[in-house]
């Protein structure tokens, strides 16, 4: 077991410690329920609250002809994926009992990409009132993902926690056995949860069906699950004096 990992075992926490009322950003309508579902259902079982904001969600009314994801998972137009993957997230969403909250803009394969201005006003009211903000942190490996992470450091949150999660499955893609060394001090936090939750992540993962084939089917989220039991949980990065 490597440092790392002794670390992330030994600092477990559950979701709900870190606020009564927590707000996960996804950039798309999948990754914040691929990266936490777990800690997310152990958390509203416990009482807590728990919005999940996706940014990127599409306008369900255009016609704008799709970008290659959409059109490859089945889709002709931006406003029939949007609709239909915001029915895979209600469904989702309900599984571990968040509430779903989509944000109209578009990804960087539907259109003109939002301006900062507007979605950082649309960002501030979304996490109004938040003990705890989510974000994604590693591997940042998509631009919108990278876009969003920078852009939430921007808004003036304070006290609000900003805290960022290891994102699934990119981070399985990248073969990233452990994550890196935490930068400026900070370190992992493992999120606990328990196997049934595992098992309800699990049901809300494959609640994305038209992503699904794209990523490799079930078998990969089976996979994601099997790395983040080997963890002890799903990860975050805190700062060291949490």
């Amino acid at each position: 077991m490597s440092a790392i990992d002794r670390d992330a075992t030994q600092q477990r926490r559950s979701l709900k410690a870190l606020g009564e009322y927590v707000v996960v950003l996804s950039p798309h309508l999948d990754d914040a329920i691929f990266s936490l579902a777990a800690a997310i259902a152990n958390a509203t079982r416990e009482g807590a609250r728990v919005r999940v904001v996706t940014v990127f969600a599409g306008d369900p009314e255009s016609s704008r002809p799709c970008g290659d994801w959409d059109t490859r998972a089945g889709f002709s137009t931006v406003g029939e994926a949007a609709r239909a993957r915001r029915l895979e997230d209600a469904r989702a969403c309900r599984l571990v009992g968040a509430e779903p909250i989509w944000l109209p803009y578009p990804d960087e394969e539907q259109g003109e990409p939002p301006g900062e201005k507007e979605v950082r006003g649309a960002l501030s009211s979304a996490v109004d009132g938040a003990d705890a903000v989510l974000v994604p942190g590693f591997p940042l490996a998509h631009h919108d993902h990278e876009w969003l992470a920078t852009l939430i450091r921007s808004l003036e949150l304070a006290p609000k926690r900003i805290i960022s999660y290891l994102e699934q499955p990119y981070a399985l893609f990248h073969s990233v056995r452990y994550p890196p060394t935490p930068p400026d001090g900070r370190r992992w936090l493992t999120l606990r949860s328990k196997p049934s939750d595992k098992l309800t992540k699990l049901m809300a993962c494959r609640s994305y069906r038209s992503q699904l084939r794209l990523l490799g089917g079930l078998r990969t989220f089976a996979k994601v699950i099997g790395s983040e039991i080997s963890k002890g949980g799903e990860l975050v990065l805190t700062d060291s004096s949490d």
